[in-house]
């Protein structure tokens, strides 16, 4: 079972839970008890296997006893009264709807945040039942939960799950009264949670089982992932998610974090200052990657140049080494045009024109960039659908790292990789503007 200890719900049910309802209705505790069930079973198979086996190989007897242990262990142990009531006494209260009849399903939204002062992120969590005793089980129909928070590290929980208040109690006029303070909760939000709720279940109609919508603090879905999972499947590669993850975890710091690239004087930014061709143009690519925060991705040493690799800090330029950067270009034997100046050296040259395929120019109207990322933070950059480039996100940079959880982690690399497409799908503008 999760534990639960660490958590302090803002907002509880009010409900007065029956326990022998809950063993009966609680679809989720019911589960729990029948793999308890199960796993006694499998014990005493194990040990009967492990008897009978004794006399033919040593090796399959402490193998199936230390299976039988294994599920003596799994299946041992009461779910008592007071953990029972302690889910719908003292877990958060929640807006839930039922969003599909057939199969009953409900969904409910709950706030994600572990500690005052981080972005705000909630979760929608798809529940998919056999019944709720008590409930009319109509389309938007109003279902309470009570959930308790799945915590890892960092400044977000991992996951919650929702316990609708029917499975934990018959007394309608409770429920009412948990519908009504959820109500009043959500006069405080930016949109009404329960519309909220139907626009989610409509945009993902196929959601399975235990899977969670997160979205971000203006409620727009960045990300689907499992309840036991810590990572999850990106959405919206094209919409930045605007959380501060240099905030640090706990509600007694104020939100002053590190100085932000784009915040940062026009004196600080290291323009080139010598005479060179193209002086102009790299210094509109240098502030260009400031206001999007990935400076430190244009300007690392690339020692193994244009390779498709993770050892690269980043992108290969002139920024970077522009005595190697030149060497490549210059052993391409691509010839640019007047005017032009090469970028960007990856699997494909970026020139201030477009980019080069098998010695050919293609302009940027041809050009669309993409990005990919991963839970090992790798990004993987692409050119017309093709892999263009790949390196590490410099996660190392944000101060609070050591107390991030895998999903702030993950989180920092869709950030990362955002600003990273912004800033290449503005490149094309850097001669006019």
């Amino acid at each position: 079972m999760t534990d639960y200890s660490q958590f302090e719900a803002s907002i509880k049910s009010g409900i007065h839970p029956e326990p022998k309802r809950i063993r009966k209705k609680d679809e989720i505790i019911v589960s729990a008890l029948k793999q308890r069930k199960e796993s006694k079973i499998i014990c005493v198979i194990c040990i009967f296997l492990a008897i009978a086996l004794f006399h033919v190989k040593l090796a399959f007897t402490i193998v199936f006893g230390l299976l039988a242990l294994f599920f003596l262990w799994r299946g041992t142990g009461q779910i008592p009264d007071s953990y029972l009531k302690e889910i719908y006494e003292e877990g958060l209260l929640v807006p839930g709807i039922i969003v599909k009849t057939q199969p009953l399903t409900v969904m409910a939204i709950a706030n994600m945040v572990a500690y005052n002062g981080a972005e705000i992120i909630n979760g929608c969590y798809n529940l998919i039942v056999k019944d709720i005793d008590g409930a009319k089980k109509e389309l938007y129909e109003k279902i309470p939960c009570s959930c308790f928070i799945r915590y890892s590290n960092g400044s977000y929980h991992l996951a919650f799950q929702p316990h609708p208040l029917y499975w934990g109690t018959s007394n309608k006029e409770e429920i009412n009264a948990a519908i009504m303070a959820v109500e009043e909760s959500n006069k405080e939000n930016s949109q009404d949670e329960w519309e909220v709720l139907k626009r989610i279940a409509n945009q993902f109609p196929n959601l399975k089982n235990n899977e969670i919508v997160l979205l971000d603090e203006n409620y727009i879905p960045f990300g689907i992932k499992h309840h036991d999972s810590d990572g999850y499947k990106p959405l919206n590669m094209e919409t930045p998610l605007n959380i501060d993850f240099n905030a640090p975890p706990a509600e007694q710091y104020k939100k002053t974090g590190n100085k932000n690239e784009k915040d940062t004087n026009e004196a600080d930014i290291p323009y080139i200052t010598q005479d060179i061709p193209g002086k102009d143009i790299y210094n509109k690519m240098i502030k260009l990657a400031f206001n999007h925060n990935v400076y430190q991705y244009i300007s690392g040493h690339c020692k193994y140049g244009p390779a498709i690799t993770t050892e690269h800090p980043g992108l290969f330029t002139y920024i970077g080494d522009h005595v190697q950067f030149l060497e490549y270009v210059h052993g391409s034997n691509i010839s640019l045009q007047e005017g032009e100046y090469p970028l960007i050296y990856e699997k494909y040259l970026v020139t201030t024109k477009g980019y080069y395929k098998n010695g050919k120019l293609l302009s940027w109207d041809n050009v669309k960039f993409s990005v990919k990322f991963n839970i090992l933070n790798d990004i993987k950059l692409y050119l017309n659908y093709e892999k263009f480039a790949k390196f590490s996100a410099h996660i190392d940079n944000y101060k609070n790292r050591k107390n991030m959880s895998a999903l702030e982690m993950q989180m920092i690399s869709h950030n990362e990789a955002l600003n990273i497409l912004k800033f290449l799908q503005e490149l094309q503008n850097l001669q006019y503007n």
